[in-house]
């Protein structure tokens, strides 16, 4: 067989050599391959003419008295190709030469891949088990420390850090940090308000993540961080602010022992993990205040004449009274306002702001809609002493104060300043609370700030002072409703079914069934501190 036919038959280049290792023949495959020519090779000796691998196995099998016939796939970084290699020996050697550099890619691409998927599970693994830890965790710390604990201590990171934002000054408060490295986490600590940027701080100031994919070379770290982390092992970094619509209460960041150590399945997962945790950070707030034995009452003054409700007032020339805040879970704030005409003169912008004839106060409605802060504005009750229904969301004095955990029990709009009063609670949250209103409006002023304690009733007590509130008809229609199983889903009985059980009309029963409903609601919620909103009896 000639050396063409042979090299019809291979699968790649065909070089042809003495079993002295002399090359006879080549063919432009092989001489390419090798980024040489044809002309080149012939009469040298392959172990000059092959590329140098870091294993030599070329070298090898043409070293001694005879050649040694094998296969192998090696790398040759001269021509930067991983080249596949068959020795066959005869009357003379042939060298088969194959190109495998396109298909190692492929090999080294999905084993990358599969080695991400395997972190990712694994990091999905610890993070089910933070989040399940963090909502039931009893306090902030607690969140912190689990989230730590947890990323920091499995391996999968070097280093763990959670800080909670701290007034007056917006710094980061050490909240937990685990790793083995003490010297990365006091310069943390350390560096926090100086000129250069932490990825922190950046996190905190952005309300968006920071992702470091080369501490060493990222400048704007400080000197002395870079240099611990360096000392630690520690290439690059990714910080997540802890926050839940819209409220960011911390950072949570986590260093990598890898340059570029977060992929983009990793972002996504620790970001739910940080979504978590600032819901959980969110709700322990407000169980604070749920559950405290004794609440500080504050009364902040708000004057800022651009808020939507000041500005309200102002244009239709009223008060707008706060009756009650329901916060909606999503960020905003359910309001629903009392419209008094008792308030200053309306602004010149028009006539069409004062009082209609029909007590529907149109400019009042027109404002309202046009607001972009305000939505769902509706009307519960118009007439003579009209009352509103509107959502507010952004950061304004309000919504801040239900994110930070306050309740918020009454306010006052006026056409130049608001005045609310909230319920908080009773540690050192107020002061955080107050300026973070703060830096929702032109200027606060924290009016009074009075600790009380809550009286416990008993349900007995509660029961009785229900039931001197009901009528018997009430009484009677409110029981056997209940024993008819009318409230159940799916119901028992129909509203007709109740009615004709007690003898009376169905638009009867429903009349005092909604009245014993609202005094049992009223009860509940204490709504019944304003007494012209109770029902006759």
């Amino acid at each position: 067989m000639t050396l063409d036919d042979r090299v019809r038959a291979a699968p790649g280049g065909v070089i042809e050599t003495g079993t002295d290792g002399r090359v006879l023949d080549v063919d432009e495959t092989a001489a390419t391959t090798l980024e040489s020519t044809a002309e080149a090779l012939r009469g040298t000796y392959i172990r000059d003419a092959f590329p140098q691998s870091a294993a030599g196995t070329l070298r090898e099998a043409f070293d001694g008295d005879g050649v040694t016939d094998c296969s192998f796939e090696e790398y040759y970084p001269r021509v930067d190709r991983w080249l596949a290699v068959d020795i066959y020996t005869g009357d003379t050697v042939l060298v088969y030469v194959r190109d495998r550099t396109d298909r190692k890619a492929d090999e080294e691409r999905t084993n990358r891949l599969e080695r991400q998927l395997e972190r990712v599970k694994d990091i999905n693994s610890v993070v089910a088990t933070v989040l399940q830890r963090v909502v039931g965790a009893s306090d902030r710390t607690s969140v912190g420390e689990t989230v730590c604990e947890r990323l920091a201590g499995t391996g999968l990171y070097r280093f763990a850090w959670v800080g909670e934002r701290d007034f007056p000054d917006e710094e980061l408060r050490e909240l937990a940090a685990v790793g083995n490295a003490p010297d990365l986490r006091t310069r943390i600590d350390e560096e926090h308000g100086e000129e250069e940027t932490l990825p922190e701080r950046a996190a905190l100031e952005t309300g968006e993540s920071q992702l470091v994919g080369a501490i060493a070379d990222e400048e704007s770290i400080p000197r002395g961080v870079r240099q611990a982390a360096f000392g630690h092992g520690v290439q690059s970094c990714y910080a997540l602010p802890l926050a839940y619509r819209g409220t960011t209460y911390g950072v949570v960041s986590v260093y990598s022992g890898q340059e570029d150590g977060f992929s983009e399945q990793e972002q996504a997962v620790l970001e739910t993990l940080a979504h978590v945790a600032g819901f959980a950070v969110r709700a322990l707030r407000q169980e604070d205040l749920l559950v405290a034995d004794t609440v500080t009452e504050v009364t902040i003054d708000v004057d800022d004449e651009t808020l939507p409700l000041i500005r309200a007032a102002r244009q239709a020339g009223c008060r707008l009274s706060l009756d009650g805040a329901v916060p909606r879970g999503d960020g905003a704030v359910v309001c629903y306002l009392s419209v008094d005409g008792t308030g200053s003169e309306p602004d010149a912008t028009g006539d069409e702001t004062k009082e209609g004839d029909d007590g529907s106060w149109p400019g009042l409605r027109t404002t309202l809609a046009d607001d972009e802060v305000i939505t769902d504005v509706r009307w519960i009750r118009d007439g003579e002493s009209p009352q509103i229904q509107a959502t507010l969301v952004g950061e304004i004095p309000i919504t801040t104060l239900v994110a930070w955990g306050a309740s918020v029990a009454t306010g006052e709009y006026t056409a130049e300043s608001a005045r609310l009063v909230a319920e908080a609670p009773p540690d050192g949250e107020v002061r955080r609370i107050v300026e973070a209103v703060d830096e929702t409006a032109a200027e606060t002023d924290l009016v009074t700030k009075t600790e009380t304690t809550r009286a416990s009733e008993s349900p007995e007590a509660f029961r009785n002072e229900l039931d001197e509130r009901l009528t018997d008809r009430q009484r009677t229609v409110l029981r056997t409703a209940y024993l008819s199983e009318y409230f159940d889903s799916p119901r028992g009985s129909t509203s007709e079914e109740v009615a004709e059980t007690l003898d009376i009309a169905g638009s009867t029963l429903l009349y005092h069934l909604r009245r014993a409903q609202q005094e049992l609601v009223g009860a509940y919620l204490e709504a019944d501190s304003d007494p012209s909103r109770r029902p006759d009896s």
